[in-house]
């Protein structure tokens, strides 16, 4: 499982990597008055509007930007996704408590108790049983953590500490949402994106689409994110693994060509065409197609 010490490892693996190819000022979220960090535009897009490529063509953000389709359909993988990011969000909350008693193992315990009840709350009947794996598999990931840190230290340290999540960020000056909702923020300082399903190499562009966000509103540099991949839905196993992810200069210019790629888009009200393959769980599908 992930705690930050694992991520702690990872990211000292990869500074090399920064050190080779660090991020100029003018890449940074705080140049925001300035191109090419400064939009032509501030249309409150979302990250995933701009990154994501399940739709090669991107009609499913003209249907919604520009057609105003609201009403479209939430498929099967986009309700597994959002019951797995409640569950971590649940989960760190809990965490937290654990780390504030004065008996961890005790509140582990109680904690571990309520897996049931939260689960029933979050997911679906065919999730139940994977919800209750995957919340009991993180608090006694993070929880162990903390009894450890305990035992070897006399109380916590910053490796012990759960990550913030489902954290609100004012992502305006750059283009975007003025309420993005980023999955969770380690140590202000690493970016976290939960995903399902196969890994795709524009995921790590989100990653420089949050970190761009966070450094234009507080001015804290974001050079490292984390992609976690949450599976094992069939077998109701959990299957998690993670990678660390240097926020390098070419990510952050593949974030800020595909934003003004949507963008440009949507001002100009054309219709992109369709798509030669759609998902199963697009939920623009039945519009799109229709």
């Amino acid at each position: 499982m992930i705690t930050i010490w694992d991520v702690i490892k990872k990211i000292r693996k990869i500074h090399w990597i920064r050190y080779k190819d660090p991020v100029p000022e003018e890449l940074r979220g705080w140049s925001h008055h300035a191109p090419p960090v400064r939009p032509r535009a501030f249309l409150g897009l979302g990250v995933s509007e701009i990154t994501n490529r399940y739709c090669e063509t991107r009609r499913d953000v003209y249907l919604r930007r520009v057609l105003r389709i609201k009403n479209f359909e939430k498929t099967p993988p986009l309700a597994t996704g959002s019951s797995v990011h409640k569950i971590f969000s649940e989960a760190s909350r809990e965490v937290r408590k654990i780390l504030l008693s004065k008996d961890p193992l005790r509140e582990i315990e109680k904690t571990l108790e309520k897996a049931e009840y939260i689960s029933k709350n979050i997911c679906g009947e065919d999730l139940k049983r994977y919800c209750v794996k995957l919340y009991k598999t993180l608090i006694l990931s993070w929880g162990s953590e903390i009894v450890r840190e305990r035992s070897l230290y006399g109380g916590d340290t910053i490796t012990s500490l759960p990550w913030i999540s489902e954290l609100r960020i004012d992502g305006s000056l750059i283009g975007l949402s003025d309420r993005l909702m980023i999955d969770a923020i380690i140590n202000l300082s690493t970016v976290v994106e939960i995903k399902t399903g196969v890994e795709r190499d524009f995921h790590k562009t989100s990653l420089a689409g949050y970190a761009l966000a966070i450094e234009s509103n507080i001015e804290i540099p974001i050079d490292y994110g984390i992609l976690i991949y949450v599976n094992g839905f069939p077998n109701n196993e959990p299957e998690i693994k993670f990678d660390v992810i240097y926020i390098s200069p070419d990510l952050r210019k593949e974030f800020i060509d595909a934003r003004d790629e949507v963008i440009d888009m949507i001002l100009g009200g054309k219709d992109p065409g369709f798509s030669k393959e759609c998902p199963d769980h697009c939920p623009f599908k039945t519009f799109c197609r229709g």
